[in-house]
């Protein structure tokens, strides 16, 4: 899927990898975890710099997942989800026709944190995605990736180690790229942490929190997101690849009335966009896109 918003359940490596307020909750009476999410967001309308026209974008996701923990440190788990992009495109586009129509998304992931030594977790994502325009065969959208990192506990405020991210692309090489992992409680209220962010992509972004009281909670989010997805066999690049590129940044307010329930609205700015299609023979067609307003709001359930 294109991008699909998704502050709670997207970015399952940043959301399972800091779920140490989760697993180390002793009091809890079985060692099992269970969540469901739900999401919508809306991108605004945003001009095509340079073929002209513009587009706006709707998406939701909903996912759910499981988890078994041994201790605080050491777990496993999984995750499902699905949703859609809608676009919509008004003037020129592609050779005359429209970029894309609407996009599905489907991941499958696995969540493994082991402890080792007296701080340390390992934590490995593996996942499995189908990110395919509607009409297109049902698995010529699919990608496959891989997250680990290893974090250290250094102090009672700081969590912090490297990590890597693998992931195969359509018609390309895979991307390999770097993940610094932290969490840095700067003071009682404020901390910097590697976050869900706000998209599904392959990345974990950064998030600058503040802590209003136990239930609120205030953030700041920037990632950079590259997403792709597998075209249909109707379009002007029939079977090829697009993609969907841009910096969101974005804030957002946080409410926690208790551990079982949490509730997010955002609003925010997606900077340096672009779109891109790649057809079966190589050809590529790109535009940048104007900064687009990005609002939605999510909801979570953990029992």
């Amino acid at each position: 899927m294109a991008r699909a918003y998704t502050p709670i359940a997207a970015s399952l490596f940043a959301g399972m990898f800091f779920c140490q307020s989760v697993v180390a909750q002793t009091e809890r009476p079985s060692p099992w975890i269970y969540t469901a999410n739900a999401v919508g967001a809306h991108q605004s309308e945003a001009d095509l710099s340079d073929t002209g026209g513009s587009f706006n974008v709707d998406r939701w996701f909903v996912s759910a997942g499981v988890m078994y923990a041994w201790s605080a440190r050491t777990s496993i788990g999984v995750s499902v989800g699905g949703g859609k992009a809608i676009y919509e495109f008004d003037g020129n586009g592609v050779a005359g026709g429209d970029w894309w129509g609407d996009i599905s998304d489907t991941r499958v992931s696995l969540i493994g944190r082991i402890g080792f030594g007296e701080t340390g977790v390992l934590t490995v994502l593996p996942t499995f995605r189908n990110n395919a325009e509607d009409g297109a065969g049902s698995n010529d959208g699919e990608t496959y990736g891989l997250f680990a990192a290893a974090t250290w506990r250094l102090s009672e405020s700081l969590t912090i180690g490297p990590g890597i991210g693998v992931f195969s692309r359509l018609e390309d090489s895979a991307r390999v790229f770097p993940v610094l992992a932290i969490d840095w409680d700067i003071s009682d209220r404020w901390n910097l942490a590697t976050g869900n962010g706000v998209g599904s992509s392959q990345g974990a972004g950064l998030t600058l929190k503040y802590k209003l009281s136990d239930a609120w909670s205030f953030g700041l989010t920037g990632r950079y997101e590259t997403l792709e997805f597998r075209l249909d066999n109707k379009g002007v690049a029939a079977g090829g690849v697009g993609r969907d590129q841009s910096f969101p940044l974005v804030a957002g307010a946080v409410l926690k009335p208790n551990r079982k329930l949490k509730f997010s609205v955002f609003a925010g700015v997606s900077l340096l966009g672009k779109l891109e299609v790649k057809d079966l023979s190589g050809g590529r067609i790109e535009t940048d896109y104007d900064p687009a307003l990005l609002v939605g709001a999510s909801a979570e359930v953990r029992f």
